[in-house]
């Protein structure tokens, strides 16, 4: 069998990015999406991810998958209910069988730490998952059970990656980072909703990437890792960093949206310690690297 990694979902932000890793290090690379990958040297198998038929034909001579096709836009999931469900739980079922009935090596399967919900603190692997209050949380959820409901009945080899928020070029548009940049390039006013005090442990994409790839260690087969930024960035550092590449920006407070919360700090110690992963780019660091993007019309 050839060292050929499939990627579902490979056109997109993550996916395209995790593609160019592994091209990186030497793996051939197959990119099942309905989109053209954005790179020559892959090979594209287009079909859909509910078409059972094109998702197993995607999987001739595959060793290993990485399942990042999905719904991951909240909005979307918020508006189109039954797109969500169809496409990361049944797509997800696809792709299962699929891997299973071809002897796939490993199955694995980009999450989120949005399934740690409204935990305080810091969050581990071993945080116990709340009952999920967003529609996207709940079929996130369910992809992870489905992993794990097919090793315990077939035996497939799993890695479940919880990825905290990815940010850098080719993110799509209506992400916070994404937002705030654009608005400051523009001169345009930035609400920040509540205190600013809110954040997240965001993650640039090269280190995600990375952490992907780095996941097919052995030592992660069968374990939930999450993988996300050395540090917790408030909305209101994100402003700050943005004013000092930018000068004085236009703030406007504004009064806290519902179901907001302040985030909680993702530990990243098991794949520190199984994998040997880390992340490299610091906040600040990738945030210049992005903004030089949007600037040259490349981000």
């Amino acid at each position: 069998m050839r060292d050929l990694i499939l990627v579902t979902g490979g056109s997109g932000f993550i996916g395209s990015h995790v593609v160019d890793k592994l091209k990186e290090t030497g793996h051939e690379v197959r990119v099942f999406d309905m989109t053209k990958p954005h790179r020559d040297d892959v090979e594209w198998s287009k079909g859909d991810i509910l078409n059972k038929d094109d998702v197993l034909t995607a999987f001739k001579d595959v060793e290993s998958v990485y399942h990042l096709a999905a719904v991951a836009d909240v909005n979307v999931a918020f508006s189109r209910p039954e797109l969500c469900v169809q496409v990361n739980e049944i797509g997800t079922l696809n792709v299962l069988q699929a891997a299973t009935s071809m002897e796939t090596e490993r199955f694995l399967l980009a999450s989120t730490t949005w399934v740690y919900g409204r935990s305080e603190g810091v969050v581990t692997e071993e945080t116990p998952l709340p009952s999920p209050d967003h529609l996207y949380t709940a079929t996130k959820m369910a992809q992870e059970n489905l992993a794990i409901s097919f090793n315990r009945h077939w035996g497939l080899p799993f890695t479940i990656l919880r990825f905290d928020i990815p940010y850098g070029p080719r993110m799509r548009s209506n992400m916070a980072i994404a937002t705030f940049v654009r608005k400051a390039i523009k001169g345009e006013s930035i609400s920040v909703f509540g205190d600013g005090s809110q954040g997240r442990c965001f993650i640039y994409i090269d280190d995600l990437a990375a952490g992907n790839v780095a996941a097919l260690d052995d030592h992660a087969e069968n374990q939930i890792l999450n993988l996300a930024g050395r540090e917790f960035v408030t909305v209101n550092h994100i402003v700050q960093q943005l004013q000092e590449l930018f000068g004085k920006l236009n703030v406007k407070n504004e009064a806290p949206r519902p179901g907001d919360f302040q985030g909680a700090v993702t530990s990243i110690e098991r794949a520190e310690q199984l994998i040997h992963w880390k992340p490299q780019v610091e906040f600040s660091a990738g945030l210049r690297t992005y903004v030089d993007h949007v600037q040259k019309g490349t981000g």
